[in-house]
Formats: C-alpha cells, sequence, structure tokens
C-alpha cells in the first residue's frame, strides 16, 4: 500500500507543489465495512478488517448475521466469473450490510452491498481505476467513487490552500449549511448533485478524501475538521455485566467432564458450536431462571438484525429453543461463542489476571478437546476408506481455525474502554451469582 500522508498547513510548499504540479486522483472515503476476498480455485476465502486476518469461518458466521450475505453472494458465483478471477490476488470491498455499518448513515447501500476498493497483487495493495472498473462489472459491484481525474486548477489549487490555512470554526461560518463533501465535490466537479452512496444530496458527515498521485507511490488525505465520530467510550455497565456473564459460566464449566461430551459434527469449526450448544444447554438447567432474574440493559447494537445470533447454523434444537425464548438469552449465548473460541489477553471489569489465567487454561482445553476429537473423527474416515491405518493416523496434519475479527469484537471493543472509579466502588456490592 502507498504511503498516506495527511495533507495539511504544516507539511509545507514542497507537498502541495508536488500534487498541485502532479496527475492526480481524488477518490471519496467510503465507510463500509473492509472485507478481502479471493477465489483459491476451489472456494470464496473471506478475511474482515485486515488481509492478515483468518479467514471468516463458520463460528463467525453463526455468532452474527453480519458477513452472511457477502458469504452467500461470492459463493454464488457462476463459473464463467470464478475462471476469470485470479487465484493470487486479492480483491477489497467496502462491505454495506445494511447504510450504516461504521460511523457514517447513507441515503443508500451499493449495488450488491460491495464496494471494489482495490486490489492486492504482487504483495502490494493496487488501485487501478481501469482494472478496478473492470473487475466491478465483472463482480457486478459499485467500484470505488472518483471524484476528480486529472491536473487541478488555478481556482482548484487556490480553494484548496485557503481550506488548509483556515481554522475549524471559521470553516463552519464558511461552509455554513452546506459540508466539506459539498465544497469539494462543487469545486473539482461542479456538475455534480450529490455524494456517493446519497440520493441528491451530499453527506454532511464525511472524514476524509484519498488524493492519489499518478507519479510515485504516494497518497494524500485531506480531513474533514468538522467530522464527527460515533463515541468509542464504553459503559461500564455493560463491561461489568459482559464480563460477569463470562465469570459465571466459566465457573460452571469447571464442573463439566468435556471427555464425557460426545460431537457428533465433522469439521473444527462445528465442532466448537456443537460443544458450546451442548454446554449452554447444561449452563442453562441450572441457572436459566436466575438469568431470566437478572436486570441488566442489552446493548442497543443488538437490536439491529446483523447483529443477531444466525439461528440457521445452530442445529442444536434445546439451544435454539432457549435462544428463541428471550432477548437477554440470546445475547448471554453470543458473548459466550463468541468469547470461548479465543484467550483473553488482558484484564477488564471483573475479569482479574488470575481469572484470565484460568480462562485462557480452559480455552486449551476446549481446544485440545476438540483437535482429539477430530484426529477420531478423520481416524474413522480414513479407515473406513482403506487410507492410513491407526499407527499413520496421528502424522496426519489438519487445518487449524482462525479466530476472525467481527465487528463487532465485543471483548476487544470493551478492551478499549477505562474502568471509572464507580465501577471499581460497585465491584464489591454486585453479587457474583447471576
Amino acid at each position: 500500500m502507498s504511503k498516506l500522508v495527511t495533507l495539511n498547513k504544516e507539511k509545507g510548499d514542497e507537498i502541495l507543489d508536488r500534487l498541485f504540479n502532479d496527475e492526480i486522483i481524488v477518490l471519496e472515503d467510503v465507510q463500509g465495512s473492509k472485507i478481502w476476498v479471493n477465489w483459491d480455485g476451489k472456494k470464496f476465502r473471506i478475511k474482515s478488517k485486515s488481509i492478515n486476518n483468518d479467514d471468516i469461518n463458520i463460528i463467525d458466521l453463526a455468532i452474527q448475521n453480519y458477513y452472511n450475505f457477502a458469504m452467500d453472494y461470492f459463493n454464488s458465483m457462476n463459473s464463467r466469473v470464478k475462471g476469470l478471477l485470479n487465484k493470487k490476488w486479492w480483491f477489497c470491498f467496502e462491505y454495506f450490510p445494511d447504510q450504516q455499518p461504521a460511523n457514517i448513515e447513507y441515503s443508500r447501500v451499493p449495488k450488491n452491498k460491495l464496494v471494489l476498493t482495490g486490489i492486492w497483487k504482487n504483495k502490494k495493495y493496487q488501485v487501478n481505476l481501469d482494472e478496478i472498473e473492470e473487475y466491478s462489472r465483472l463482480l457486478d459491484v459499485d467500484s470505488i467513487p472518483v471524484i476528480f481525474n486529472g491536473k487541478l486548477t488555478d481556482e482548484m489549487k487556490e480553494a484548496i490552500t485557503y481550506f488548509l490555512n483556515t481554522s475549524k470554526e471559521d470553516l463552519e461560518f464558511v461552509f455554513e449549511e452546506k459540508s466539506f463533501a459539498f465544497f469539494f465535490y462543487k469545486l473539482l466537479n461542479p456538475l455534480s448533485k450529490n455524494s456517493f452512496l446519497m440520493e441528491d444530496d451530499f453527506q454532511n458527515n464525511v472524514e476524509k478524501l484519498i488524493i492519489r498521485s499518478k507519479i510515485g507511490d504516494i497518497s494524500f488525505e485531506l480531513l474533514n475538521p468538522l467530522y464527527e465520530r460515533i463515541s468509542s467510550a464504553n459503559d461500564t455497565e455493560f463491561v461489568e455485566i459482559y464480563t460477569l456473564i463470562l465469570v459465571n459460566f466459566l465457573n460452571f464449566c469447571q464442573t463439566i467432564d468435556l471427555n464425557k461430551i460426545r460431537l457428533k459434527s465433522k469439521r473444527k469449526d462445528e465442532m466448537y458450536i456443537e460443544l458450546m450448544c451442548n454446554m449452554f444447554n447444561k449452563y442453562m438447567l441450572n441457572v436459566k431462571s436466575d438469568l431470566m432474574n437478572f436486570q441488566f440493559t442489552i446493548p442497543e447494537f443488538f437490536d439491529k438484525e446483523k447483529f443477531k445470533i444466525n439461528k440457521e447454523l445452530i442445529s442444536n434444537k434445546i439451544t435454539r429453543q432457549h435462544l428463541e425464548s428471550d432477548s437477554k438469552i440470546e445475547y448471554i449465548f453470543k458473548i459466550l461463542l463468541g468469547s470461548f473460541k479465543k484467550k483473553k489477553k488482558k484484564a477488564i471489569g471483573i475479569f482479574e489476571e488470575k481469572t484470565v489465567v484460568v480462562f485462557n487454561k480452559y480455552i486449551d482445553d476446549i481446544s485440545k478437546y476438540i483437535d482429539n476429537c477430530l484426529k477420531i473423527e478423520q481416524q474413522r474416515t480414513a479407515t473406513k476408506k482403506g487410507l492410513v491405518d491407526f499407527g499413520e493416523y496421528f502424522d496426519i496434519k489438519y487445518d487449524t481455525d482462525g479466530e476472525g475479527k467481527v465487528y463487532p469484537d465485543i471483548y476487544k471493543e470493551f478492551e478499549k474502554g477505562k474502568l471509572n472509579k464507580k465501577l471499581k466502588k460497585n465491584k464489591g456490592e454486585k453479587s457474583s451469582k447471576i
């Protein structure tokens, strides 16, 4: 990926001279949910957020409905399209499960909820507009929105210089009821009537524009000083409730002998879901009445369909009955299903350092048990086919499951927040029993 430089008056005349003299492309920064997609010749692989993350798997799809459309869309691609895709390339998209996947609410979603923004090839992120347009048509999605392509005029240079040298307060006066997007769209593309994904209007909360030089590997970001980000502050009540649920379930898990649980699934990720459903059902037998009487507020994001449990991927009938009985139960299951698939790095809420150690050890126990079940299943299958004998079996290598980064990763989001004194004060007042 090219070097990204924030454009401001402090950068000096050298940067501005380059911007003003080079052939440039100006792009609207689209706030979807970033995904990376690759056709490896057998299946589509999808990663969330970063190309360095693990593939989205069935656990991620079960935890929430967020990525289901994208997964279904690519899996429905016909053979002609697949045959035209380079197996070594990763296509970068902004994904829109709805009109507000991130901080900005748009008037509409893009074609098939996807915007192609770049291609990772030859170990480099590349933005070739002709190529992006070509593959956007092939994949039947929108392409990255281009505001301007060429050399800036003297009028444009003067306006940009004025913008960079004007304070936030003065810009509010200059813009009046207009916006950062309106100012630059009308400056760079006077005939434009709306910004990307808006109906006859300009987005009033665009975070930035991306300016890419056609000469050299450098890009500039032109920030909107009036941009308003959704508050990332964490409600300490949610932190405490979240960790209380984890601790309570973890304590219950100490009474369960994993070796007495029989799994029927044949894949590692499916085994994990089956195991968690089995343990959750046992948990409900013991504490459901207490949980129903336990008063707490479910975070607002859970009201959105995209963040709810994908019940179609929960095959356990008893578990589904529990999930359908009450939204609190569904939220608790979402926490447990998403949290017990990976270790925690730090303590938060009532989840103290010692608890983290116990928790991570139990994650190891779960992983070892599933690995053993998987080996047994692989041995059973291979033996039936006459492929290996018992001695050879344990040398077989099998795929490991990825963690997956999903929006929202509840624990990760909570880790960002710092508990206030009130939480520490109330820590001893709340019962550890649910």
